[in-house]
């Protein structure tokens, strides 16, 4: 982990403080991690939100076994893996990903050239294997819920509503969100919970004119980061701590888990595994 920036960015975080309505269902278009400041959200959300039990039954039991010894069929993890998988962990996420576990995500991951896979990627694969917990619902459940794990596909084709309600399902504390857009048609598009709003970056184009529409139909486009930014104020507003934050994506993923604390963000920042590595562009989607 370098030691230049981590000064740099905890001086940053430490200065900082923080109608019509119809629905809009735009669609969601991933965007690439830029060599400069780009928009992205990169939050945390705080842990806590885990399902199930680690009683002394059966389930309990598999677990020990499950992250005991890898099997044969593991993948030997490089040190740049268990630099990651350490760096997670030390962030307060992924608190079941030991070497053995690490070494099944490997042997379970969509990447198949493994070492030779562009890092952003392999390390994505790991972590959908990870939370994928070898097709254990139970375990699936509770490690997703516990790190609010939420992976968006490029291909995926979502709505703007549809990806909101995916996205809520890690974030409880907003139940019941929706989008709307304030002032008629051509109004602002906002993320309201409860009497708490906030606005989205709306990119809208143009239509060709249609006989229902009279060439006044426009179609929205809303980027992932942005709506993940908004939940963030939203968070802020509801007095919860904790944030969404984006990992490095690959160009047609991109990843976010929930991080307890400005210090946890810090971690991962100094290492370089998040979407945006500068302090102002954190404190600004973080909201921290």
């Amino acid at each position: 982990m370098s030691e230049t920036p981590l000064p740099q960015i905890l001086s940053a975080m430490q200065s900082a403080d923080a109608p019509d309505e119809t629905s809009t269902t735009g669609e969601f278009r991933a965007r690439r991690r830029s060599s400069t400041a780009d928009l992205r959200p990169v939050s945390a959300f705080a842990p806590g939100h885990g399902t199930g039990t680690h009683g002394s039954g059966s389930g309990s039991n598999h677990e020990r076994s499950r992250n005991s010894e890898p099997p044969a069929s593991a993948v030997a993890p490089s040190a740049d893996d268990l630099r990651f998988a350490t760096a997670l962990r030390s962030s307060g996420i992924a608190s079941e990903l030991t070497d053995a576990e690490l070494a099944r995500a490997l042997a379970r991951a969509d990447t198949q050239l493994h070492g030779r896979a562009a890092p952003a990627a392999r390390r994505l694969d790991i972590l959908a294997a990870y939370y994928a917990a070898e097709n254990d619902a139970l375990a699936a459940q509770r490690r997703q819920a516990t790190d609010r794990w939420f992976l968006f596909h490029a291909t995926d084709g979502l709505t703007a509503a549809q990806l909101l309600a995916r996205l809520l399902d890690v974030v409880p504390e907003l139940q019941g969100t929706e989008l709307e857009r304030v002032g008629g048609h051509d109004g602002t598009l906002v993320v309201r919970a409860g009497d708490d709003v906030c606005a989205l970056e709306d990119e809208r184009e143009e239509e060709p004119p249609t006989p229902s529409s009279s060439g006044e139909a426009r179609a929205s486009t809303i980027s992932v980061c942005d709506l993940v930014r908004a939940i963030n104020v939203l968070l802020d507003r509801r007095s919860v701590r904790a944030r969404l934050v984006g990992l490095i994506g690959d160009g047609g993923r991109e990843a976010y888990v929930g991080l307890p604390s400005v210090t946890s963000a810090i971690v991962l920042s100094s290492a370089d595994y998040l979407a945006v590595a500068d302090a102002e562009a954190l404190l600004d989607l973080t909201g921290w």
